[in-house]
């Protein structure tokens, strides 16, 4: 099996695909190639970087993660990340995308041109910082002439970088069946209009009906979003979705 992994975003929620990816540890799955959005970016270059499921875990539950957050003074956003503190460093080592050893893409939306882009290549910490920017708590990212957010709220499940490439595609989903994009729950002061949430739509449903493989949980939809208190929890359900999954898969 040519295993490819899209690993949606979903905050805390992450924790699930950590799960998956220690489920996959332990049973020498091997994964191919990755696409990420929001969390799922970062954990896709990081797992790819050599971080196993449970070193990210361990850093996702420390509080140095929450030092490397801080306040913007509501200047485009509530939050920005601090890219230069070590924690981040550890939990994404290979500062160019192109230099980590499996193919990894990593999806923002570009807001000057309006466009969302899938990378492949480019700084690695500042890519995944602009992949989970999700405004208004996050500043957006500048990069080189772009002005990149969460390609999430466009693109939750990324499979389009991995089509044509002979790759197996096993997607999983942090916001399964009763789909809703985070950013329209906060209500923003109209950065994302109708449109843009036609095109997340459009692109979710052509995700599901092309990917090889799905997962995605009901029970994800317990775990809140924005907390890391039940990060355990989620991880131990992402295990236990896998072994059910990947079980029909194998077999």
């Amino acid at each position: 099996m040519n295993l490819a992994l899209v690993l949606g975003g979903g905050a805390a929620r992450g924790a699930f695909h950590l799960g998956v990816l220690h489920y996959c540890e332990q049973n020498n799955i091997e994964i191919h190639a990755f696409s990420g959005s929001s969390i799922g970016s970062i954990i896709s270059c990081s797992h790819a970087s050599g971080v196993s499921a449970k070193e990210q875990l361990k850093i996702f539950s420390s509080n140095d993660i929450r030092q490397a957050l801080k306040f913007n003074y509501f200047k485009n956003g509530l939050l920005k990340i601090d890219n230069s503190n070590k924690i981040i460093k550890e939990l994404l080592p290979i500062s160019k995308i192109e230099d980590i050893p499996k193919p990894v893409f990593v999806n923002a939306y570009d807001l000057r041109k309006r466009e969302l882009h899938y990378f492949n290549s480019g700084d690695t910490i500042t890519l995944c910082m602009a992949s989970s920017a999700i405004v208004p708590l996050f500043k957006p990212v500048k990069y080189k002439d772009m002005y990149l957010i969460d390609g999430g709220l466009f693109d939750n499940i990324p499979i389009k970088p991995l089509e044509n490439k002979n790759y197996d595609i096993f997607a999983i989903d942090l916001f399964p069946k009763k789909y809703a994009n985070p950013l329209l729950r906060l209500n923003p002061v109209k950065i994302i209009k109708r449109k843009l949430f036609t095109q997340l739509y459009t692109n979710y449903k052509y995700s599901l009906e092309n990917t090889n493989y799905y997962l995605g949980s009901s029970h994800i939809r317990d775990f809140a979003l924005y907390s890391f208190k039940e990060i355990e929890d989620c991880f131990n359900l992402g295990v236990k979705e896998a072994k059910k999954h990947f079980l029909d898969i194998l077999s």
